[in-house]
């Protein structure tokens, strides 16, 4: 039986099963906004997910974990600026450029590149005498041969302190008349504080020497062991001294030397050491090369 004023019309097209309530439309028209509305937001999802990432990739993030890229990310004149309002901060990877090699040293530092060079233009910058008649070991006139350069104690004992009492003692041989000159510059002033000549010093050679000396063997007679040992070893003719790898050592005259051997000491011998480069030693301990008379003998 039927309540008076009960509604039991069904709503126009809508299927069985499906009456309509006041205000809310059918269970189709629900879903079909349900659905509706996921879509939107999951669109938004997607948006907003694609955004952070955009910004996980376009702002570096700190190793540390800390606010430095927040810092360096803030506007210009905020609090958070580093640059104090510049916008002038460094960019993130950037590479600080090296400090260029000290001029000068101080106290017992080594001596730099910078005074080493000045030191040897000061030293003979002013002895005339020097660049008109000294030679170096290839007996070119002009300018002794020069050894080294070396940071000198003070007169007390000990290195200066600061950069305005650094001296440098400077070493040459003189081949032209066998003596090593040693020259003391004071590197604050400039000036040639002390300068000395002595016959008989014989120090360490240099590289540039142990190669003269490997030059002259090779076009000595002495030099023939050598030139068939270098041959038995690598099937190709020594020719030059570059094809070997040389060390040199000082020769001084046993007691009783007598011929050539006896004049070292005197004059600047050295025995060799030498190589193949990349490949066997050669034995040539026997020989001596006199560079002062340019000439290669064997002892033994």
């Amino acid at each position: 039986m039927k309540e008076q004023g009960e509604d039991t019309s069904e709503a126009p097209g809508a299927a069985e099963g499906t009456r309509s309530r006041p205000g809310t439309g059918t269970w189709a028209s629900r879903r079909v906004r349900g659905v509706t509305l996921r879509r939107v937001l999951c669109g938004l999802g997607v948006a907003v997910a694609g955004t952070a990432a955009m910004v996980a990739i376009t702002v570096p993030l700190n190793a540390s974990g800390d606010d430095g890229d927040r810092a360096r990310s803030a506007p210009p004149g905020s609090s958070a600026d580093p640059s104090g309002g510049t916008g002038n901060s460094d960019a993130p990877g950037t590479v600080a450029p090296v400090d260029p090699p000290a001029k000068r040293g101080v106290g017992t530092d080594q001596l730099t590149p910078d005074e080493e060079e000045r030191a040897r233009a000061l030293a003979l910058g002013q002895d005339r005498a020097a660049r008109s008649t000294s030679e170096d070991v290839r007996g070119r006139t002009g300018a002794p041969q020069y050894l080294r350069v070396e940071l000198l104690e003070d007169p007390d004992g000990g290195f200066g302190s600061s950069t305005a009492d650094r001296r440098a003692e400077v070493s040459y041989y003189d081949y032209g008349d066998d003596t090593l000159v040693r020259k003391t510059v004071d590197l604050s002033t400039g000036e040639v504080t002390s300068s000395a000549r002595t016959s008989g010093a014989q120090p360490p050679p240099t590289r540039q020497e142990a190669a003269e000396a490997a030059a002259v063997l090779l076009r000595s007679p002495a030099g023939a062991g050598l030139r068939q040992d270098y041959r038995a070893a690598t099937d190709r003719q020594l020719t030059d001294a570059d094809q070997l790898t040389v060390r040199g050592m000082m020769y001084r005259a046993p007691a009783g030397a007598t011929g050539q051997a006896a004049q070292c000491g005197e004059h600047r011998c050295m025995t060799l050491f030498t190589r193949v480069r990349g490949g066997p030693w050669i034995d040539t301990r026997y020989l001596v090369v006199d560079l002062s008379d340019r000439v290669a003998f064997r002892v033994r």
